[in-house]
C-alpha cells in the first residue's frame, strides 16, 4: 500500500510539473513559464530597431570630432566667432536640461533614437568652447581622450544595454545624474557672461 501511494504521488507531481511546462519546451519554472523563443525573437527585433540609431551616432559623433580636429582646431577665430554666438551661449546654458531630458526619454522610452537628438549639444556641434592649441601635445592627447569619454557618457546611457528600459525610476535617477554633470557647462556659460565666478561656486557644485 505504501508502494502504491508513493507511485501514485509521483504520478500526480509529474502531471502537475508536466502542465508548468512549456508546450514544445525543454524547461520549467515552477508555475512562472518563461518562453524562450518570445525572448528571443523581442530581443532581436529590439536589436534590429536599436541597430540603425546607433550607426547613426557612430556617424555623427565621427563628423563632429573630424570637423573639430581638422577645422575649428585650426581656425580659432572661426571657434571664437561660434562660441560668441547667443545661440551657442543658449545651448550651453541649456545642457542639463537637454543632456538629462534626453537620457530620460530615451530609458523610459526604450528608443535610443532620443540620444541622436541630443548628440550635436553633446558635441557642441564640433566647436568645442576651449582652445586645444594652449595645451602641451602630450596633455593634449589625455585632456581630449577624457573630454571625448565625457562625451561619450550619456549617449551610451541613451543604449538599452546599458540601462533598464521602461522603468521611471531609473529614467530619473539616470536623468538626474547627467543633468548635474553637465550642469558645470552652465557654470562655465555664465562665467563667460560676466554673470557669476564658477571658481566659487565649484565646491558648492562638487558637494
Amino acid at each position: 500500500n505504501q508502494r502504491r501511494h508513493c507511485i501514485a504521488m509521483f504520478t500526480t507531481n509529474t502531471s502537475i510539473m508536466d502542465s508548468l511546462c512549456l508546450h514544445g519546451g525543454d524547461t520549467c519554472d515552477a508555475g512562472n513559464p518563461f518562453d524562450i523563443n518570445s525572448t528571443s525573437i523581442n530581443s532581436t527585433l529590439l536589436l534590429l530597431r536599436s541597430y540603425p540609431a546607433r550607426v547613426a551616432m557612430l556617424i555623427l559623433s565621427a563628423s563632429f570630432i573630424i570637423f573639430a580636429n581638422l577645422v575649428i582646431k585650426h581656425n580659432q577665430d572661426l571657434r571664437k566667432k561660434i562660441n560668441s554666438q547667443q545661440w551657442f551661449l543658449i545651448q550651453m546654458l541649456m545642457h542639463p536640461v537637454i543632456v538629462g531630458g534626453t537620457v530620460y526619454m530615451a530609458n523610459i522610452t526604450g528608443n535610443e533614437w532620443w540620444g541622436l537628438l541630443g548628440l550635436p549639444f553633446i558635441f557642441n556641434f564640433g566647436a568645442e568652447p576651449m582652445d586645444f592649441t594652449k595645451l602641451p601635445p602630450r596633455v593634449l592627447l589625455i585632456f581630449q581622450l577624457f573630454a571625448y569619454v565625457h562625451h561619450a557618457g550619456p549617449l551610451l546611457a541613451c543604449l538599452s544595454c546599458f540601462s533598464i528600459q521602461n522603468n521611471s525610476q531609473f529614467a530619473l535617477a539616470n536623468s538626474l545624474l547627467y543633468a548635474h554633470a553637465w550642469s558645470l557647462h552652465t557654470l562655465g556659460a555664465l562665467d563667460y557672461m560676466k554673470v557669476l565666478r564658477k571658481q566659487k561656486f565649484f565646491w558648492i557644485y562638487m558637494v
